[in-house]
């Protein structure tokens, strides 16, 4: 099970960091589905090789689809991939605009926006390996939905070890990302949720979280101490009902 999730923010661009959200828990979370992907990976060997970038590409809702059912999309850490709306504008990018997105791909980062006029696109999409991600999202509000939606799944399996205190096969309420968005200035710098050092307190399903920094997901193994803790997201398991519990306003104030 699951011990730790990192989680990143570079506001800027809107880049979001994470280790423990898996390629399934991105592509089951997210709300724009793509229709179109231009695959980053110039030795890519799925969809069709277009001419005009040196690219090859996957068209359709339902190849999009079956690409990410693909055991290469969640297992491979060369997948990397850009969304589009309208292949006839793919034929209109530039050779500028086509050596950025070479280097965006080659390099995982951007030279100018992430977000490209004539593409349209809503993601742009690294994995990194480990179930560590670097996505780049248009809506910041998917990532909450995939987030919130990840921790609600944990906290089931959590809830629901503990047999002798509920009922077996116990519901938890899903998690909302407004909740979340709490804790957005402390994800650009780097937050951690401990579900390791999550427990029931009477029946409170209490998760920790911690302020980390980008560095720290690359730890195989990391220590966390209490003037580290920024929060505590708690779950109600008899009113069925999700809070935030933030650490004093003082000590929030000295991490910003």
């Amino acid at each position: 099970m699951l011990e730790t999730l990192f989680v990143y923010i570079d506001t800027t661009s809107n880049a979001v960091l994470s280790k423990g959200l898996s390629p399934i828990d991105f592509t089951e979370g997210i709300v724009h589905h793509p229709e179109h992907l231009l695959l980053l990976d110039p030795a890519a060997e799925a969809g069709e090789f277009d001419t005009h970038s040196g690219l090859r590409s996957i068209s359709g809702a339902h190849a999009v689809a079956q690409f990410f059912k693909n055991r290469h999309f969640s297992q491979s850490t060369t997948n990397k991939w850009i969304d589009f709306k309208d292949p006839a504008l793919l034929k209109e990018l530039t050779p500028l605009e086509i050596s950025e997105l070479l280097y965006f791909g080659h390099m995982r980062t951007h030279l100018h926006s992430p977000f490209f006029y004539k593409l349209q696109n809503n993601f742009v999409y690294f994995n990194l390996g480990s179930e560590t991600l670097r996505v780049y999202y248009r809506y910041l509000d998917e990532f909450y939905r995939i987030l919130a939606n990840k921790i609600t799944r944990i906290t089931l399996e959590k809830v629901n070890d503990r047999r002798s205190f509920f009922r077996k096969g116990a519901s938890v309420a899903r998690l909302e990302g407004d909740i979340l968005k709490e804790l957005y200035p402390y994800f650009q710098e780097g937050a951690v949720f401990c579900f390791s050092h999550a427990e029931l307190d009477g029946r409170t399903y209490r998760l920790p979280i911690y302020l980390s920094d980008e560095k720290g997901w690359r730890k195989h193994q990391p220590s966390f101490k209490q003037d580290q803790k920024i929060a505590t997201l708690l779950y109600d398991t008899a009113r069925q009902s999700w809070s935030l519990e933030m650490e004093t306003d003082d000590f929030a104030f000295s991490f910003r």
